[in-house]
């Protein structure tokens, strides 16, 4: 079965306003990884767009189950209408190790180049620490779990799953039990390479190593594995590639902090239940406030507020 990177974005609006959002999506995903007998090797949520690399003959079916799904509870619960997210769907055939492995390190990654944490290893919604766990020290003590009654009741009726995986008492699957950690852990070999890609710069070495695998395959670079996001936008590139050494700015607000802003603070005041009952006079009076206070970026404010 061919192995895809499978990324998809919104460019209008944020996908998830909370970390509530980001565990309803995933378990979305993962009930259609179920229906369309596929495996996920790597996954990461961000407020905006998602990344997996995945073993699959259905990478467009995937997003499509997988959105279809989270839009009626996103809409549902914010009083919400139509489509979230746009309908395009990106995906690119992964061929040879190194072709691999690149697609597999920056889905990884991330959240680090968007600057949302310092390194990868911090972000929460990520399957970035589910790999060579007892090797870095990540042995936790698992959380309460749900039995397979209990994980029935959290998900909806036409949700679909595999009985092995593991549901937190939280009511969202784990992670580790649902990707395929061997298989990601034999492509990078030992934790000593596992960490030296987690931290390693983009260059063109990457490009050069790719061509050995087939020359003919497009190599995985930081442009063409984000262009769902910035369509070849040169500054957002250059940002990224500086994230990759710098340490998170504190003065920066990121999308999910913004969101829990607005609707837990600003929208009560409006007496309304969701950003999406705001009119437009409303949103751009916690437009103002917000880029007086804690000065987002219009862009990020737009996708706040669903402008």
């Amino acid at each position: 079965m061919p192995n895809y990177h499978i990324s998809f974005s919104s460019h209008k609006e944020v996908l998830f306003r909370n970390r509530d959002d980001i565990n309803s999506w995933f378990n979305c995903f993962c009930s259609a990884l179920c229906k369309t007998d596929s495996a996920c090797y790597t996954e990461t949520a961000m407020s905006d767009h998602h990344h997996s690399c995945c073993r699959t003959k259905a990478p467009w079916e995937i997003i499509r189950i997988s959105r279809d799904a989270y839009s009626k509870l996103f809409n549902n619960k914010y009083k919400r209408k139509g489509p979230l997210g746009e309908r395009g769907v990106f995906y690119d055939e992964l061929i040879g190790a190194n072709h691999t492995l690149a697609a597999f390190s920056y889905s990884l990654r991330n959240a680090q180049h968007h600057g949302v944490v310092g390194s990868p290893f911090e972000y929460p919604h990520s399957s970035i620490n589910c790999y060579f766990r007892k090797e870095l020290g990540k042995n936790f003590y698992p959380p309460k779990l749900l039995n397979p009654a209990q994980i029935r009741s959290v998900l909806s009726p036409r949700a679909e799953f595999d009985p092995s995986w593991k549901m937190s008492e939280e009511g969202v699957f784990l992670r580790e039990s649902v990707v395929d950690v061997a298989a990601v852990e034999a492509a990078y070999g030992t934790v000593r390479a596992f960490n030296y890609y987690m931290s390693r710069k983009s260059a063109e070495e990457w490009s050069r190593e790719q061509e050995e695998d087939d020359g003919s395959m497009l190599p995985i670079t930081l442009n063409n594995f984000e262009r769902s996001l910035y369509s070849g936008d040169a500054n957002s590139f250059a940002k990224m590639l500086r994230n990759e050494t710098s340490r998170k700015s504190v003065f920066n607000i990121n999308d999910l902090d913004l969101c829990a802003l607005i609707d837990n603070t600003y929208v009560p005041q409006f007496d309304v239940d969701s950003v999406y009952q705001l009119t437009l006079w409303q949103k751009n009076k916690i437009a103002n406030l917000l880029m007086n206070k804690y000065h987002p970026g219009y862009s990020q404010l737009k996708r706040c507020l669903a402008l």
